[in-house]
């Protein structure tokens, strides 16, 4: 169950309000099993765009979605078909005496939660380090959803827009976005993740364009079902993959992105990095026709 959401497209919401209807203790019903026996404390790091306590730490405080909230995430992603039979009959028949516990039914309960870091940190750190060093930050969103490789090819064509019109920016500048991009998978995939898709999906359109470098990446340094954080791509990948006999189109089609990004040499990794703020997003531009270029040196990628 748990594959076919991460695969069809849904977002974060969308997945969590059918997760939460099919667990014991998800969507606040851990933090109804604790009372009256103990204090409950949430300490959050939020890896949800909003920051909304119940997407984030949803075990342990009262739920906001429903069964029909979960009805609808299978109806638009055509998933009921697709589904294990018993979780489409008990998401069909389920009624009101099985939704998950709301604010009236945990009220008095002795539950407490902070959010010690909000997921739009990461891109407000990024722009302080970007301005740091010399580029013009501008966080363009830190609530970015929808498909990878489409908002890959979005933030390349802000690059053609800077570089040939300088704007919304002069170079050098830097711009910056946040949130949880998603890859829907019909059929068989290779390797992959949702930053590495949008980073290699810029490739394309980046081609000989300036210089520019765009950066995916997601910040518990694992991207997908791999061990590496994300992508690096260039206005040169398109010729080094080239002359390296590589199919970048055919890799983004399959959804196999992440051997292209080890042959090129331009996966991130980082390791384990022991948080999660969500995703990163951001593409440096140096100035235009300068010889003083601000690329990521080959070196530092991987550290």
């Amino acid at each position: 169950m748990n594959r076919l959401l991460l695969t069809c497209g849904a977002n974060i919401y969308e997945i969590n309000a059918v997760r939460k209807h099919l667990s014991q203790i998800k969507g606040g019903r851990l933090a109804q099993a604790v009372h009256p026996q103990a204090q409950l404390i949430n300490l959050t790091v939020s890896d949800v765009t909003g920051d909304e306590l119940d997407y984030i730490t949803d075990p342990t405080v009262p739920d906001s979605s429903f069964f029909e909230d979960a009805r609808k995430t299978l109806t638009k992603y055509d998933l009921w078909d697709r589904v294990p039979a018993t979780v489409a009959k008990f998401l069909k028949d389920a009624g009101p005496e099985q939704e998950t516990p709301k604010t009236e039914d945990l009220a008095g309960h002795n539950l407490h939660s902070y959010i010690l870091v909000k997921s739009a940190s990461l891109c407000e750190a990024a722009a302080d380090k970007a301005a740091e060093i010399g580029f013009k930050a501008m966080i363009l969103s830190t609530v970015l959803e929808g498909e990878s490789k489409e908002l890959g090819r979005t933030f390349a064509a802000i690059a053609k827009e800077i570089v040939s019109k300088q704007r919304p920016l002069n170079p050098p500048c830097a711009v910056i976005g946040g949130g949880e991009t998603t890859v829907k998978i019909d059929g068989a995939a290779g390797t992959g993740g949702p930053n590495q898709e949008f980073s290699l999906a810029a490739a394309p359109a980046l081609d000989r364009v300036g210089d520019v470098v765009v950066v995916g990446l997601d910040s518990d340094g694992s991207d997908g079902p791999t061990d590496i954080a994300g992508g690096i791509v260039d206005t040169q990948t398109m010729a080094r993959a080239h002359d390296l006999g590589i199919d970048i189109f055919a890799a983004l089609a399959g959804h196999d992105v992440t051997p292209v990004l080890k042959k090129l040499g331009d996966e991130i990794e980082t390791g384990a990095t022991g948080t999660n703020v969500n995703d990163l997003k951001f593409m440096l531009i140096s100035q235009v026709n300068s010889t003083n270029r601000h690329e990521l040196p080959r070196e530092r990628r991987k550290r």
